[in-house]
């Protein structure tokens, strides 16, 4: 829940002026507080679905958090935890450096991006967004959607033993990655216009992320592919709009 509420500065530092010029044209019935409390059970809701889900399936797939299943149970620590978090921090900095290269080169063509409006939030705002990318985005990309998807490919493809193979993963993890570069089109939409060199960006730059860290969740874990995700997100936001 705090991942969920910890993109709301930075969210209204970059959309906040569009958001408010809608606003005034179109005032809405409810008054903002309720807004956000309808916003916080919303959310609430959709964690306690995307937790069930990717624990009810994920079970039988052999995915999972392992690390935190493990101190739940208490087991202590894997024996593979360093590995864990080593890999994750590895791939982190490795995507973050990369989309990093490819946003930089983007930005003449495109240069409404959020990334660009980024340079201008604090950056404790800046900060508290990675724990958005990095905890509530997992959670809905692999620990739910990942784990559905490669649920129904295994039963569509009738593998024997109902057994998480390659081929099942591989499908659950390219349509993941193309529907992570979709979902951030309605709020680039907002300070730009979705053209398709924008759309072209989103499915690219966001499956450059989404495809590592899907191969960190099957082989490490939840925890290795949050830790990427948020290192990503961190040296891209936090450190990365120092190079403009």
């Amino acid at each position: 829940m705090f991942s969920a509420l910890a993109i709301i500065p930075f969210a209204i530092d970059i959309f906040g002026p569009v958001i408010s010029a809608q606003a005034q044209s179109e005032p809405s019935p409810l008054p903002f507080p309720l807004i956000i409390a309808i916003g916080v059970v919303q959310n609430l809701l959709l964690i306690a679905v995307m937790v069930f889900v990717g624990l009810k399936l994920g079970r039988g797939l052999g995915l999972g958090a392992p690390i935190l299943a493990a101190l739940v149970n208490g087991k202590g620590l894997v024996s593979n935890w360093r590995r864990s978090v080593l890999s994750g921090l590895i791939v982190g900095v490795v995507v973050g450096v990369v989309l990093l290269g490819l946003v930089l080169l983007l930005v003449p063509l495109l240069p409404k991006l959020p990334f660009v409006a980024a340079a201008k939030v604090a950056i404790w705002k800046r900060m508290l967004a990675c724990f958005y990318g990095g905890i509530f985005e997992e959670l809905l990309m692999r620990f739910f959607l990942v784990t559905l998807i490669a649920w129904i490919a295994v039963k569509v493809l009738k593998e024997r033993g109902n057994v998480l193979t390659s081929r099942a993963f591989w499908i659950a993890n390219i349509v993941v990655a193309i529907l992570f570069g979709l979902g951030h089109l309605p709020s680039a939409s907002l300070v730009m216009p979705i053209t398709p060199l924008v759309v072209g960006a989103a499915l690219s730059l966001n499956g450059i992320a989404a495809i590592p860290f899907g191969l960190l969740y099957r082989k490490y874990g939840l925890e290795s592919a949050m830790i990427a995700h948020f290192t990503a997100d961190f040296v891209l936001y936090v450190v990365g709009v120092s190079f403009l």
